[in-house]
């Protein structure tokens, strides 16, 4: 008798464990719960603090040092949450996004390890929980552009340097020479991949390019096609244009080269400045000149473009998310 009942204590004591470990497994399983959505709230945040991270690092690409990024990025990524650590690279791949012979793309990974609430339980089966959230950042190019002025502008006089940009540039429009001009009128409705673009440019009157240097184009233009030249007796209305946008920055296509066909000139356009006026010198049948200064330009409302180069970074670049 004293045996069997020696043995019900038995069992009673393992009975006893057994719920114990139950009930450790349940508890600890109801905090993955818990501390899961806590976890999946962290790395939403955590994924806002990498996107702030990285599009606030990049807009210092490509003319600042990766440094000054990388100290932005961090600062951008404390701001979104305290708290977060921003691992920074800067890769050159893939190729159709980013440069590969300057720096225009930011990766961050944002992390912070997690609290662990009822999963403590689990500690000596789960280490300490780190979650994260990644970002790609990229600078580039844009190949359409909208709210063009019809004023193309030369490329060796463009600017593509940081020094450039803010100095007094004065530029000029002869008609008797467009293959010398450093501007020429544009009309924004001629544009093709290849040549003839169009037959001739009279559809287009001084009045509709005097409400394009004013309002811009309605429509995204490509870049990588050739213009037609706008030639003609374009004066009182084009001034008119110029003197209401006097100290307005205004997006100029920009041109490699002019070609003509016949009496019909074209520009090849292969991207985009951003200039404002400071000066109508003259604009009269016989001269016209205008002097103003590049600025630079962001946007982020534009789909990525090409990755910058040398020959096609005039200063106005879109910024985007890309991973």
């Amino acid at each position: 008798m004293r045996a069997h009942l020696a043995d019900l204590r038995g069992q009673d004591g393992q009975a006893i464990v057994l719920l114990i470990a139950i009930l450790s497994v349940l508890v600890g399983f109801g905090g993955l719960v818990l501390d899961g959505g806590r976890w999946f709230h962290m790395q939403r945040r955590l994924q806002t603090a990498a996107d702030a991270a990285a599009l606030a690092a990049v807009q210092d690409l490509p003319s600042a040092s990766t440094a000054v990024a990388t100290t932005d990025a961090n600062q951008y990524a404390q701001t979104n949450y305290n708290g977060a650590i921003a691992a920074v690279t800067f890769p050159q791949t893939p190729t159709s996004t980013c440069s590969t012979v300057t720096f225009s793309c930011v990766r961050v990974v944002a992390s912070k390890t997690a609290p662990l609430t009822l999963t403590k339980v689990l500690k000596p089966l789960l280490s300490n929980v780190t979650v994260s959230a990644k970002a790609m950042a990229a600078v580039t190019i844009p190949t359409m552009f909208k709210n063009v002025a019809p004023v193309a502008v030369k490329n060796t006089v463009a600017c593509t340097t940081p020094s450039c940009f803010g100095t007094s540039k004065t530029v000029s429009f002869d008609e008797s020479s467009v293959a010398s001009s450093t501007i020429g009128l544009i009309n924004l409705t001629c544009h093709a991949t290849a040549l003839p673009a169009c037959a001739n440019n009279n559809n287009v009157g001084a009045t509709d390019l005097r409400d394009w240097i004013i309002n811009g184009f309605a429509d995204a233009l490509p870049s990588g096609q050739w213009y037609g030249v706008k030639t003609g007796q374009n004066v009182g209305p084009i001034k008119q244009g110029f003197d209401a946008q006097i100290g307005v920055k205004l997006f100029f296509p920009v041109f490699d080269q002019t070609q003509s066909i016949g009496s019909v000139w074209y520009f090849h356009i292969i991207g985009w400045s951003a200039f404002v006026i400071d000066e109508v010198v003259s604009w009269s049948p016989s001269t016209k000149t205008l002097r103003g200064h590049f600025v630079t330009f962001t946007t982020s409302d534009l789909p990525a473009g090409t990755p910058p180069s040398g020959s096609n970074d005039f200063g106005v670049r879109v910024l985007s998310l890309v991973e």
